[in-house]
């Protein structure tokens, strides 16, 4: 069939194009469905632009096939990062719970020794102490003792020492 409307040429050029397109991997270059010889230098041209574009579609296939192959790859790593996030970071969390369990503990051992020591003398260290800390070694002591080094303590730190502490600050 010899076609010499230009509009009908471009039609079919499209049609073959799109019909080349899914086996262009296959396929390394256009041949029509007859074996025959372009007959038109139309035909010839066309035929040209069908393989110019079949070999423009192949590189950009290449390229697409590279990018997913960098996009996987760079995929592997990320999983692999935040696998390893994962694990500092629960490293991290047990070390912070240990290293708060020691504190408690430290803490408790001190307020046993304020416990023990004259009211005025643990009151006068218990001042100059940090706000935190010092909260913390009172609530850990006897209520007894703890009044007692409060009684020691100027009014207004003992007042600030207990306005700080947990239980009062939630109701």
């Amino acid at each position: 069939m010899k076609l010499r409307n230009p509009a009908a040429i471009l039609l079919t050029t499209g049609i073959v194009l799109a019909c080349c397109t899914s086996t262009m991997h296959a396929e390394d270059s256009f041949s029509p469905a007859t074996a025959r010889p372009a007959s038109s230098v139309n035909e010839r041209r066309i035929e040209a632009a069908i393989q110019t574009e079949l070999q423009k579609i192949k590189i950009r296939d290449k390229a697409l096939e590279k990018q997913e192959m960098e996009l996987k790859t760079l995929q592997a790593e990320v999983d692999k990062k935040l696998t390893e996030l994962n694990k500092v970071r629960k490293e991290v969390s047990r070390l912070l719970e240990r290293k708060t369990v020691q504190e408690s503990v430290k803490v408790k051992t001190l307020s046993k020794i304020y416990e023990k020591m004259e009211p005025s003398n643990a009151a006068a260290v218990i001042a100059d102490l940090d706000l935190e800390l010092s909260v913390e070694i009172l609530q850990n002591m006897k209520v007894k003792a703890a009044g007692r080094v409060l009684d020691n303590l100027d009014p207004k730190t003992a007042a600030k020492l207990s306005s700080s502490f947990p239980a009062l600050a939630r109701d």
